[in-house]
């Protein structure tokens, strides 16, 4: 296993290092230009996974409307036939609905999500698939699987493009995922953990094949669209499902605002690190707790969460700046002119740095965004509150409440 490993560490310290290629970066400024003209895309789909749970076989339809818009009808065959599962997940833009059912349709199970839940849905939805869906802003789509993975090649075809290259070895994902591999020893590792990686985007921008390779040069995961069409009509009420009266649904919102607010973090009752940030114009900042109260946010501005958690957090630091409260708000971004644009937009107010280099992300733990962490006077982290469930708001300030006592 030891090879392996070393094989791992060193693969993730050359590809930090290396910048993405220029031809890959002009690649996907093509394909966001394409985006934009992308009203609605359907296909067919199929998702063949070899986990270390069984092989799973995904297959059925999809239709996407964005921003929120979408729907999936899909099949699932897993654990030699034992978990065989219909799943039918549909949003019409403001409210969302997930129904599994048994393979003959017969509905088991329901969760509803409401307005004020419904970027939970798709975000969920959109780390979960396997499908590349189009976000919120179109040309973002392929953000999050760029800092995943290192591209390293593109070739165009037939009107698209086709990019090679690895999987970061040092991404959250693929750390969490190694801990698991590695129980298994070197096979474990070998045949579950992806590094090579394969993406085709057609000549709409759309992904249609998405394949990620084991150390032994075989299919971990393999997406397949097929039968894609862009921007033809959608039938009525085609972002809709109703389940039968007798099934109870479940309230999303209600459970996301009780469970999901409030996560553990192994900083939790101990002191913070101090913060070693850069303001915009370049100036770097140490910022020391333990001086007064301090709510520390850290987002992204490419994330529809953070810009609806940032609103929430300004109207906080209008009220209680004015009090002693310090708020620090830390992006890992680097490109200073779409943060100011950001700020501009949102017309934010508070308080915004940089952490180019992430020692200050890294000394935090923070993986998932937006986050926010409270501290005390003493510098004691009190409270860390993660997304942007309905109650998030009121969460952070009775919080800030308790550390004014």
């Amino acid at each position: 296993m030891k090879k392996y490993l070393i094989f791992i560490l060193l693969a993730s310290t050359v590809l930090l290092a290396k910048e993405q290629p220029a031809e890959v970066k002009k690649a996907f400024n093509e394909i966001n230009k394409k985006l934009l003209s992308v009203k609605n895309f359907s296909a067919k789909f199929t998702v063949d996974i070899n986990s270390i749970k069984g092989k799973v076989h995904q297959s059925g339809t999809f239709i996407q409307k964005p921003p929120y818009s979408f729907k999936r009808d899909m099949n699932m065959e897993a654990m030699g036939g034992i978990m065989n599962v219909r799943e039918i997940t549909v949003s019409d833009g403001k409210t969302g609905l997930q129904a599994e059912c048994a393979p003959d349709g017969k509905v088991i199970n329901a969760s509803r999500w409401g307005e004020d839940s419904m970027e939970e849905l798709f975000y969920a939805f959109l780390s979960k698939a396997y499908i590349i869906m189009l976000t919120d802003d179109t040309t973002n789509t392929y953000t999050s699987l760029q800092e995943s993975t290192d591209f390293e090649k593109v070739t165009p075809k037939n009107g698209g493009f086709v990019f090679t290259g690895s999987v970061d070895a040092k991404s959250p994902k693929y750390l969490a995922l190694l801990k698991i591999a590695a129980t298994l020893g070197d096979a474990g590792i070998s045949n579950y953990m992806p590094a090579k990686v394969k993406l085709v985007v057609d000549k709409h921008g759309i992904a249609s094949k998405w394949i990620q390779y084991n150390l032994k040069n075989e299919p971990v995961v393999k997406v397949n669209l097929s039968n894609i069409k862009v921007n033809g009509p959608l039938k009525k009420n085609v972002f809709s499902f109703q389940p039968p009266k007798d099934i109870i649904v479940m309230d999303i919102g209600q459970a996301l605002q009780r469970d999901r607010i409030h996560i553990k973090h192994p900083l939790l009752k101990k002191k913070a690190p101090e913060m070693k940030i850069k303001y915009l114009a370049g100036k770097k900042k140490t910022v020391k707790t333990g001086e007064q109260p301090i709510v520390l946010t850290f987002f992204a501005s490419w994330s529809g969460n953070s810009r609806k958690y940032l609103g929430n957090i300004d109207k906080l630091y209008g009220k209680y700046n004015l009090r002693g409260v310090k708020f620090i708000t830390i992006t890992d971004e680097t490109d200073t002119k779409k943060i100011k644009d950001f700020i501009n937009d949102e017309k934010l107010t508070l308080p915004i740095y940089i952490d180019p280099d992430k020692k200050t992300i890294e000394n935090y733990g923070v993986h998932v965004v937006p986050k926010s962490f409270i501290m005390d006077k003493n510098g004691i982290v009190v409270d860390v509150i993660e997304g942007n469930a309905p109650g998030t708001l009121s969460a952070v300030k009775q919080t800030i409440e308790k550390t004014l006592k």
